[in-house]
């Protein structure tokens, strides 16, 4: 969620879309608590900055109701937005970053502008500052006393840019224009001296003498007559400048092309190009085909006086030499340089010795491995850039498409689809004049021919094709075999599964590791550590060639002995994600059953309230026979318990809710055990008074402390609560934090697959994969709270007084297929509680279908 106060007061969708703010007294509010982002604002202060002397008859409660309303617009916009407001003892806060409000963008902006020494890319820094206001500041609350202040800084600081961006464009020698940009901005502000000196600067570059000396006149008299001040030092030596006459200045020269379309999504790697070419001689952008190596580079070269561009997928190695002159270039453009490496790297090392003033800015799939090098990986675009550059080429190529509700998930799911590289993303986008973008989507095809562009780039698979040319036989072996991989390996499994007579295992990892140098396989580096992934159009590619290599059969053979070997040590469930685990069943090769599906039964939604006054959502299915509310573990939220809700309602009264913090049920911060022992009370109170409680995992360790605390439970139905009961496994105690740190810089996936590889000891070849499934992002979702339910099980341990404060009937559930020391944390919590007994489902893990827990429920609770 972004958010806008340089013009009227507004918020945006991460993809653009304006979040219908109620009314002004809401816009007001969200106004008041920009000005503080990050920081409380008293409810006393929000009313009175609200509504002033002319109060409401309940002024908090209107207020909160404001709050509300605030918190449902942003939330109707863009799900789970509601969190960005916070309510804490000091007051509510509006949680966001400083630069996903538009005046601290331009602030940031305007920071890296003054820090860079080159005057062309801080105009370009400026202009992008510039850019950002809509209007004046706070537009539609300026008459509000509360933001009159805010709007007097960012009005002073507006100026100032404004006079920063006018003096590095006249030392780009814009001179003509800036004399008629100029003249209304100085109207406006007749008495700023540094704004008047780039005026008469300007005009007497220009020629226009007379101007500039009527121009310091009249400043020198109304400085005197207004203020009762002389003009400063600068301005009388300028003044003397302007009397002898003008000097001579030559222009900057370039030898690029022009732009013929804007570059998206890449300000800041420009910025970052630039600023690495103010100390660094030669800089190389690497990455794979269609990544935009070329773009960049020449949007870099742009800011850059004397840039020259030679390119070199035309030349043959013999040509190089002859292809490039350096007279009066101060910087050299060598574009494209992988099919002639080795001459390019001996040319450029050549031009760096005997030029002292040269630099070079290459791009190539490698890097050129010469002394001095700085390389400059460039990733494809994120999903929300490469959505931008979709919309802005399709509208080039249909001027009335548009990004609408009914054509968003087609264009995020072909963005996703051509992993953010945008040469397939433009080629995409070109079809939207001929193509339904719903259809494009299904039937997108990179044969697509976009003209005016080399033929190499003239399809995804070209460039491909281009790459894979310039390998070496061992090279395209591992690259092909790499391909059945769908959400990429580590290194154990490259070894694996591409290892064979023409390839000795212990050479795989060098292989890998040049094709991660020639930008064919992506290296991430994750929490787990790394792991090797292609991108979707060079696996389709290789999927292709391991075919026609006639090594399709064998090496997916290889592929699925080696996982299923690994599922034979792992456990691959996870309560409630059953669907997850079919997916990842059909990569391995397994064939997987079909799921069968619950009745078809819809439940009653109902809101209650926790003793602090937080809501709680609530889901109940069935309306008779005993209660029972299901509670979550650390990963599961109640959509997990919708099968299970299903085939309990004949018999139960089954509730199912977010535990705190996540979903609808209650936000506010922080998470505490005696606040959620509150919410599970009010969901009990609301199905009748008492119920029984099942838990999974760490909610199994939940529900047992509540029933230890008093919580009117009637009966516990725990699945394998994770008390470490021997010395087999530890959880490091510091795993709560770093999960938090994660999370708190938004590296939601990275903290999900950590708990999963050190709470749940799954391998991360299991992990890989599951994070390109059409699953992760219900699992990714509950990020925020894993570290809070890592605190819940404190140093893992089994809580002593529940041997003597959980006195009703209770059944600890442990799966057949477990990890030993789950099975053995079953058996000590049943034989620890008085009235505890213990069931293994034996041939089945802990996560089993509706039709198997069922019944063991029903026998647990009707003694049947």
């Amino acid at each position: 969620m972004r958010f806008g106060v340089l013009g009227p007061v507004t918020a945006w969708t991460d993809d653009g879309q304006a979040v219908r703010l109620p009314d002004r007294k809401v816009r007001a509010l969200l106004a008041d608590l920009l000005l503080h982002a990050g920081r409380p604002v008293s409810a006393a202060i929000l009313i009175d900055d609200l509504w002033g002397d002319e109060l409401p008859v309940n002024p908090t409660a209107t207020l909160q109701t404001r709050v509300s309303q605030l918190r449902r617009a942003l939330d109707e916009a863009e799900p789970g937005a509601r969190s960005l407001v916070q309510t804490s003892p000091a007051g509510y806060l509006i949680s966001t970053a400083p630069e996903a409000v538009d005046s601290g963008r331009f602030r940031a902006l305007a920071a890296r502008a003054r820090q860079t020494g080159s005057a062309r890319m801080r105009a370009a820094t400026l202009a992008d500052a510039l850019t950002v206001w809509r209007g004046p500041a706070y537009a539609d609350v300026a008459a509000d006393a509360f933001a009159r202040a805010a709007i007097d800084r960012l009005d002073e600081e507006r100026l100032a840019v404004q006079e920063a961006y006018a003096e590095a464009r006249f030392v780009l020698g814009e001179h003509e224009e800036l004399v008629a940009e100029l003249a209304e901005l100085v109207a406006r502000n007749p008495l700023r001296q540094r704004l008047r000196a780039v005026q008469l600067k300007a005009l007497h570059q220009a020629g226009r003498q007379a101007e500039a000396l009527a121009g310091y006149a009249e400043l020198r008299d109304r400085l005197r007559d207004e203020l009762g001040l002389d003009p400063s030092a600068e301005l009388v030596e300028l003044q003397q400048a302007i009397l002898a006459g003008p000097p001579a200045e030559p222009r900057p020269k370039t030898k690029l092309p022009a732009a013929v379309t804007e570059l998206i999504g890449r300000d800041s790697a420009v910025d970052e190009i630039v600023a690495l070419l103010d100390s660094a001689r030669l800089v190389t952008l690497t990455g794979p085909g269609g990544v935009g190596k070329t773009s960049l580079a020449l949007a870099a070269a742009r800011l850059i006086p004397d840039a020259a561009l030679v390119e070199l997928a035309a030349l043959e190695v013999h040509q190089v030499v002859a292809a490039i002159d350096t007279t009066g270039v101060g910087l050299l453009v060598l574009d494209n340089c992988e099919h002639v490496i080795g001459a390019a790297a001996e040319v450029v090392a050549n031009l760096l010795r005997q030029s002292p003033d040269l630099r070079i800015l290459a791009t190539s799939r490698e890097p050129l491995a010469v002394a001095g090098e700085h390389r400059l990986p460039v990733p494809p675009l994120e999903e929300s850039t490469a959505v931008e550059l979709f919309v802005a080429r399709a509208r080039a190529a249909d001027p009335r498409f548009e990004l609408t509700a009914d054509t968003s998930e087609a264009v995020h799911t072909l963005c996703r689809r051509l992993d953010g590289l945008p040469l397939a993303v433009e080629l995409a986008a070109s079809r939207v004049g001929a193509m339904d973008v719903r259809d494009l989507a299904d039937r997108f095809d990179d044969r697509y021919r976009q003209r005016g562009l080399p033929d190499r780039q003239q399809t995804v698979s070209a460039m491909v094709e281009w790459s894979w040319d310039l390998l070496g036989d061992q090279e395209r072996a591992v690259l092909r075999r790499l391909a059945p991989h769908p959400g990429g390996c580590t290194l154990a499994a490259a070894e694996a599964v591409c290892a064979g007579d023409d390839v000795p295992v212990a050479e795989v990892a060098e292989l890998l590791s040049r094709l991660v140098d020639r930008s064919l396989v992506v290296r991430i580096d994750g929490t787990s550590g790394s792991r090797y992934r292609l991108l979707e159009t060079v696996r389709a590619f290789c999927l292709r060639q391991l075919d026609a290599a006639g090594e399709g059969e064998v090496t997916r053979r290889r592929y699925e002995r080696y996982f299923e070997s690994l599922a034979r040590r792992t456990e691959p469930r996870l309560y409630g994600h059953s669907e997850l685990f079919t997916y990842l069943g059909g990569l391995y090769g397994e064939s997987a059953a079909p799921r069968s599906l619950p009745p078809a039964t819809r439940p009653r939604i109902e809101t209650v309230v926790s003793a602090d006054s937080t809501p709680i959502v609530v889901e109940v299915y069935g309306d008779s026979g005993p209660a029972i509310v299901l509670v979550g573990g650390a990963l599961n939220d109640r959509r997990t318990f919708i099968p299970l809700a299903k085939r309990l309602a004949s018999r139960f009264t089954v509730a199912t809710y977010d535990r705190r913090g996540r979903g609808d049920s209650g936000d506010v911060q922080p998470w505490a055990v005696e606040r959620e022992l509150e919410d599970l009370a009010a969901v009990v109170e609301l199905v009748g008074g008492s119920a029984y409680a099942l838990g999974v995992s760490t909610g199994a360790v939940f529900a047992g402390e509540a029933a230890a605390r008093g919580v009117p439970i009637s009966g516990l139905l725990l699945i394998e609560p994770p008390f470490i009961t021997d010395d087999t496994r530890t959880v490091p105690l510091e795993l709560a934090g770093r999960l938090e740190e994660l999370v708190e810089q938004d590296r939601y996936g990275d903290a999900t697959e950590l708990f999963l590889i050190t709470a749940v000891e799954m391998p991360a070849e299991v992990v890989a994969p599951m994070r390109t499934s059409p699953f992760w992002n219900d699992l990714e979702a509950l990020a925020p709270t894993l570290g809070y339910d890592m605190q819940l099980m404190g140093d893992f341990s089994l809580p002593d007084h529940w041997a003597s404060a959980i006195t009703v009937p209770t059944l600890v559930i442990d799966g057949g297929q477990s990890r030993e020391w789950r099975r053995n944390t079953a058996r000590t919590v049943a034989e620890l509680l008085p009235r505890g007994r213990r069931l293994t489902m034996d041939g089945h893990p802990h996560d089993v279908e509706p039709e198997v827990l069922g019944p063991i429920i029903e026998a647990f609770v009707f003694g049947d």
